[in-house]
């Protein structure tokens, strides 16, 4: 028998899309709430004020405000996210350009972050007190205090001036189509990444060894643990298989708020690398003041943390067998 209550996941499904209504909202007043706006650009001192009234009514800048808001809910719920003015092409094509490239960067540092942490912590956790567990977690407390685009810079100036190993700006070179392969095309693009996938990783798993140590720690005098000692089992497997797991659930918890600062975090280590995706696209978009891409490339990524918050709770429940989603114990 499932452990989801179908009723429960239908509600969180609600409270799902009234939060991002919420997000929605907020976003049109902070965007609408700049200074000045993008038309500002295209207006010459030579043009008439008609003109100049025919390009607002173009971009729907001389509707009522709630006409405006109107708009943008509903356009926006059926992925309509109008055209760029810097770009000149339809914002979703700019978008759908970019986001891929953020997902590989952050997915890749995501996945490293929460694969190294938590195996960091469930040893820490485990042999709480040695001296290796007080190296280990002093010097993941230093590098946890360091912001990302210093650590950025840190390794750009190391490993691309200093040593010359690895490629600081952009995802590819620049290659004639007769030269371009498939071989050559992944390994440019892996000698682009392991900068910025180093930085994010440098600092991303400690936070998931922070919550898997305290919480490895705790379960280690559960009762189902000295039965699976009784039963002979070694070390490893009482660790790994019956430790460890229920240790994951709290890391399961903070992952999501992990992801969150990773992709916050785009917009710094994208712009540090030039690496060209969704982060870099959004402080261009700001710069010009280009509504429509800023509105769209935060859209995006309130829909990314709000699906991942929801997978999260579902993930609980496989996990924990003790956790019925949804349903009062």
């Amino acid at each position: 028998m499932s452990r989801i209550s179908t009723r429960y996941l239908a509600k969180r499904l609600v409270v799902s899309y009234l939060t991002l209504l919420v997000i929605m909202t907020i976003l049109f007043v902070l965007v609408r709430s700049m200074p000045g706006s993008f038309i500002t650009n295209m207006i010459t001192p030579e043009m008439h004020p008609s003109q100049v009234e025919r390009l607002r009514e173009i971009w729907g800048l001389n509707e009522p405000l709630w006409k405006q808001y109107t708009n943008f809910m509903v356009n926006y719920q059926t992925g309509e996210f109008g055209r760029s003015p810097m770009h000149k092409e339809p914002v979703w094509d700019v978008i759908i350009r970019r986001l891929p490239r953020t997902l590989i960067l952050f997915g890749a540092g995501f996945v490293v972050a929460y694969t190294v942490g938590p195996l960091v912590g469930m040893y820490l956790g485990w042999w709480r007190g040695t001296s290796k567990d007080k190296i280990i977690y002093t010097s993941g407390l230093t590098m946890y205090s360091m912001p990302a685009f210093w650590i950025a810079w840190l390794f750009i100036w190391l490993f691309h001036f200093e040593l010359g190993w690895l490629k600081s700006t952009y995802m590819v070179d620049q290659f004639g189509v007769a030269d371009w392969t498939p071989w050559l095309a992944m390994t440019n693009i892996l000698h682009h990444i392991a900068l910025p996938l180093f930085s994010i990783a440098f600092v991303g798993w400690v936070g998931a060894m922070l919550v898997m140590r305290p919480s490895m720690n705790n379960v280690t005098g559960e009762d189902y643990v000295f039965l699976a000692r009784a039963k002979g089992l070694s070390e490893r497997t009482v660790m790994m298989k019956h430790a460890a797991r229920n240790a994951l659930i709290p890391v399961a918890t903070q992952a999501i708020v992990g992801l969150a600062f990773l992709i916050d975090g785009s917009v710094l280590i994208e712009s540090v690398f030039s690496w060209p995706g969704i982060g870099k696209l959004l402080v261009g978009a700001v710069l010009e003041q280009d509504y429509p891409v800023t509105q769209a490339a935060f859209f995006i990524l309130a829909v990314l943390i709000i699906v991942m918050r929801l997978v999260t709770d579902i993930a609980y429940t496989y996990l924990d067998p003790r956790i019925k989603f949804g349903e009062n114990s």
